[in-house]
């Protein structure tokens, strides 16, 4: 049984080139939570097609992004500053590292205090071995965002595929095994399908909203919500190992 609890120092929020993560800024909170709508979303901000935001003024730039944008809650912010900090790594726009030393997050909501001090539950609930699975076996920000929403799905995924090989995943990169990255990814792509099928929140902040309110949809409780994603993920993973066998 792989073990949760082990205490972890591996941040996730931008762990590696196109690893980046903007989870906590809102992102899943897009009503249309597809690799091609998330992508968008972040791509009119990065080349300024979405109106700009009023820095300090947050009630108004959600105002102004509910105009452009449909979401899943509408009481849970979303920042309008967070783009493709380079072509293919989602980051907050306002950082210092994007503003050459310069600071501006205090124009959004959060705030830099916030955005410095906060770790959301897949930073407590993955241990240092899971986050090096996650970082070095997704193909893109988009699967690794995927399993950052739902942590406990991602450690399902892995378990299944261990279990089914026979083989523990190796974490490190100078080892990975292609066809493992192969199967992570297609499981992660199964659940992100799944999870825009449903039109609720995906992403909770705590780790008690996030056992509450996902317990429904999380790959490691068999619910009648999920039974279908789960089978369809272990039959995929099955049929791929049979093959090479």
């Amino acid at each position: 049984m792989i073990n949760t609890n082990t205490h972890n120092k591996i941040s996730l929020c931008q762990p590696a080139p196109g690893k980046g993560c903007c989870v906590c800024c809102g992102l899943y909170n897009c009503a249309d939570i597809s690799f091609a709508g998330l992508g968008r979303f972040l791509s009119e901000a990065t080349d300024g097609i979405r109106c700009l935001p009023v820095p300090g003024n947050n009630e108004r730039n959600f105002e102004l992004l509910q105009r452009r944008y449909a979401f899943r809650d509408i009481t849970t912010y979303v920042c309008p500053y967070m783009g493709f900090i380079d072509s293919n790594t989602p980051g907050c726009l306002m950082h210092p590292v994007v503003n050459n030393g310069i600071d501006r997050r205090d124009c959004s909501l959060f705030g830099k205090e916030i955005c410095n001090d906060y770790f959301c539950p897949a930073y407590k609930l993955l241990d240092d071995r899971l986050k090096k699975i996650l970082i070095t076996y997704t193909y893109n920000w988009y699967t690794y965002s995927i399993g950052i929403i739902d942590p406990l799905s991602f450690i399902w995924i892995v378990q299944l595929i261990e279990d089914m090989s026979g083989k523990p995943i190796v974490p490190e990169k100078s080892t990975a095994d292609a066809h493992v990255a192969t199967l992570v990814n297609t499981s992660l792509m199964m659940l992100a399908d799944f999870f825009n099928q449903v039109p609720l929140p995906v992403f909770y902040y705590s780790e008690p909203e996030y056992h509450l309110h996902m317990r429904e949809l999380s790959l490691n409780q068999n619910s009648s919500c999920n039974a279908g994603v789960r089978e369809k993920i272990k039959k995929a993973v099955s049929d791929s190992l049979n093959d090479c066998s």
